[in-house]
């Protein structure tokens, strides 16, 4: 791995950059909190039915054991230990302990196709792999990896293949009591490691290739952590549910933060968010477009029909007004105020209840969050943060603060990052935070940097110091008639529709644009309900014609705001929900364009040339397939 033209480590410290007589590596910071506040609770997972704490005590034990154990099996410094589970307190204890071994962790996504998972291991060249018994099966080549561990306890059937989680911890135990320079050589890690050193190397989706391995070091971590809690306030009276997979970054610059600020953790899961945020009541959390939507649509869907309902309704319109006004820092007229205080007692306080009693803010990331749902939870007295961020920048780049903040913007830079617009409007990044470069590609890693900036690929504007995403420039369309489209315009104005889940914009060297609907199956059994359509099954609603025609008069709709070349002309409904599995979304949810439109390529053609016999027709709207 080379070294990029810009160094994260090296020159003078920038205007509000952390101090470098802080936390060298993420084995100080980690100490630093456990001697700061070594019985206090740091992380809190449910077990049988009640949410248990651990300690930073007791997580320095657990990753100190597991770390010497990993080391008694042969694991030493700069060997590359991958990690295969769901969010868990094992995940976070193996995550500390690799770094306390001076190893790097190479976290696997258990969303990801067993071949990913296989080119990954084989592409790091790990040689240990931490992994979820029930997950053990998805890996399928493990070609290189001399040691294969439990993550965590567990009775699966499955984990005989497995050194078990307590087997290796008793091993780091008697390794510890035996060996007095192992011991010394783990309690010097805060000191030995540097802050260049990797810490880990996190593979991103592979949206226009193979998967690329992003080299993070210690020092990005620290700074990262640092960084959030000096854009928001956070400290050890606040909690956050982290329900995010520590696959990905988002999560991980999430725990480095609250290792670093002492907040505590509540791991939990997406499936059950709805019973952990009003169990747990964190005064905040952060997740994905997508699982906020849902909770949307739940508090949505909750609200009562007939005369309730209209009250209901009025109230949140109520919410709307006020919200708006405060947005754009202008006065609440007296006679909103006391409406206001109403619709709050009877609606909004009780919506916000479900979100748990102690919530200051959400943050929301990994994608565009739609402007209606941003609106809904304002509304509703919630506070909804939109940040921006990459694997290659260690997290947010970007971040909206609860005392300065702008709905439809990622907010501006964090403090010691600077963010600037190539001049074709291209968001450039450079800071501490910007990784060391792609693992064993240094021509990947040359062509990421401009003059020192890391390309991000995103486009953007920047309003009053707030950064606004526009569009995508590499997936930007050039047709065959040399005009250029950018799809997500278009697609974001399609998925805005109660019934459409995603939508994919196709045309490179075509003559005709044409789309890809995959719909939102519930919502689109919630439309045929009302329609009374007797749809049963997702196959029944994509060839039901009125289906199809609405689908076809939001098409239109879209159509009406853009220029000719810009036009869909043509459109079908996948019968199949798209999936990570199949290769058409990354782990992280977002469309992968080349593989849809490789698996679809017959369909594609077939709506091409169906596009062109209406145009000889003379048709003037957008035709389904």
């Amino acid at each position: 791995m080379s070294k990029t033209a810009f160094d994260p480590t090296s020159g003078p410290p920038r205007e509000g950059a952390p101090d470098r007589r802080g936390p060298a590596n993420a084995v100080a910071m980690f100490r630093a909190r456990r001697d700061a506040a070594a019985a206090a609770p740091a992380l809190r997972a449910r077990e049988a039915g009640a949410w248990r704490p651990l300690s930073w005590a007791a997580w320095d034990t657990a990753a100190r054991e597991i770390a010497a154990g990993l080391w008694a099996r042969g694991v030493r410094a700069g060997d590359r230990v991958a990690v295969l589970g769901e969010t868990s307190t094992a995940w976070a204890i193996a995550d500390q302990a690799i770094a306390c071994a001076g190893a790097i962790s190479v976290p696997l996504s258990p969303a990801a196709p067993p071949a990913e998972l296989a080119f990954v291991v084989g592409d790091a060249g790990v040689h240990a792999l931490l992994c979820d018994p029930s997950l053990v099966a998805r890996t399928t080549s493990l070609a290189g990896v001399t040691l294969a561990a439990a993550l965590g306890g567990s009775d699966d059937p499955s984990a005989e293949d497995l050194v078990g989680w307590d087997e290796l911890r008793e091993a780091g135990r008697r390794a510890l009591a035996s060996d007095a320079a192992l011991r010394d050589r783990l309690e010097r890690a805060r000191e030995t490691i540097a802050p260049s050193d990797p810490l880990t190397i996190v593979y991103t989706p592979g949206t226009t290739g193979v998967p690329k391995g992003v080299v993070l070091t210690h020092g990005n971590a620290v700074f990262e952590a640092s960084a959030l809690g000096r854009a928001v306030a956070i400290g050890t009276a606040d909690e956050q549910l982290l329900a995010l997979p520590l696959s990905h970054v988002f999560a991980r610059h999430l725990l480095w933060g609250a290792i670093e600020h002492g907040v505590v953790t509540a791991l939990a899961s997406p499936t059950t968010i709805g019973r952990d945020l009003v169990e747990v009541a964190p005064t905040f959390f952060a997740c994905v477009p997508e699982l906020l939507e849902r909770l949307h649509d739940r508090l949505e869907s909750g609200l009562r029909s007939g005369l309730q309902g209209v009250a209901a309704h009025a109230a949140l319109d109520v919410g709307r007004r006020v919200s708006r006004l405060r947005e754009r820092g202008q006065d609440v007229p007296i006679a909103l105020q006391l409406r206001h205080r109403v619709a709050d007692r009877l609606v909004l306080a009780p919506l916000r209840a479900r979100l748990g009693a102690r919530l200051r803010f959400v943050v929301s990331g990994g994608a565009s969050l739609r402007a209606e749902v941003a609106a809904f939870f304002h509304a509703v007295g919630v506070l909804v943060l939109e940040g921006y961020g990459m694997t290659e920048t260690a997290g947010a780049v970007c971040w909206n603060r609860p005392d300065r903040h702008r709905l439809g913007t990622v907010g501006p830079p964090l403090p010691g990052v600077d963010v600037r617009l190539a001049e074709d409007g291209e968001v450039l990044v450079r800071g501490p935070n910007v990784m060391a470069g792609y693992y064993g590609r240094p021509e990947d890693t040359r062509a990421a940097f401009v003059d020192g900036w890391l390309s991000t690929g995103d486009i953007g504007e920047m309003q009053d110091g707030f950064l606004r995403l526009t569009d995508r420039k590499r997936d930007v369309i050039k047709t065959a008639s040399g005009k250029v489209v950018a799809p997500q315009k278009l697609e974001a104005r399609l998925c805005a529709h109660e019934g459409i889940a995603h939508a994919i914009v196709l045309g490179e060297g075509l003559a005709h644009m044409v789309a890809l609907v995959d719909i939102d199956e519930a919502a689109m059994m919630r439309i045929a309900a009302r329609e009374n359509l007797g749809c049963r099954t997702r196959a029944e609603l994509v060839d039901h014609p009125r289906i199809r025609r609405l689908v076809q008069s939001w098409i239109e709709e879209v159509n009406a705001g853009l220029a000719r070349h810009e036009h869909i002309t043509s459109f079908a409904l996948l019968p199949d929900e798209l999936r990570a599995q199949t290769g058409e979304l990354s782990t992280t949810g977002r469309i992968r364009r080349r593989a849809i439109a490789e698996r679809h390529a017959a369909l594609v053609a077939g709506l091409v040339a169906g596009a062109a016999r209406g145009q000889a027709r003379g048709a003037p709207t957008p035709s389904p397939a």
